[in-house]
């Protein structure tokens, strides 16, 4: 009599087993299927969305200038701006131009001058942290030029 029953219990136990799988397949349909119609619905939803747009104006695209090979970009015209330097010690940019050969910092410009792009900044702290305490240092001298303006700014000839 034990054996009849533990037979019709496993028989029960995988009836059991095959409901739980066939219920898991159903579900996993039933997700499917949502799915698919949320997708739906959102493929809809912007297609009437992009109609009702449709008379807004896109962005137009400019043409490209275009630039002879061999040609770096300069952010300032020097033709324009060269005209308006007035001072002639304003013309050199450079330190040496600035504070002459024997200027504080003369030595680590002559060796910076060289570095471009993102190593510069590496070669500075180097300078920096290295014993060169620079030149000498002249007190007398100015490098400052003072502009002849008025209190709004425009040179005095201006009206």
């Amino acid at each position: 009599d034990d054996d009849d029953d533990d037979e019709e219990e496993s028989d029960e136990d995988s009836d059991d087993s095959d409901d739980d799988e066939e219920d898991e397949e159903v579900r996993a349909r039933q997700r499917l299927e949502e799915r698919k119609r949320k997708m739906q619905e959102a493929a809809r939803a912007a297609s009437e969305w992009a109609s009702k747009m449709g008379d807004v104006k896109t962005p137009v695209k400019r043409p490209k200038t275009e630039r002879s090979p061999g040609q770096a970009f300069r952010r300032v015209d020097d033709a324009v701006w060269s005209k308006e330097i007035v001072h002639d010690s304003l013309r050199d940019n450079s330190y040496a131009g600035t504070f002459g050969e024997g200027g504080y910092g003369a030595k680590a410009s002559e060796k910076l001058i060289r570095v471009r792009g993102k190593d510069f900044r590496h070669e500075k702290n180097k300078k920096k942290r290295s014993n060169y305490r620079g030149g000498k240092i002249d007190l007398d001298a100015t490098s400052s030029y003072k502009f002849q303006e008025d209190s709004l700014g425009r040179p005095p000839d201006e009206p």
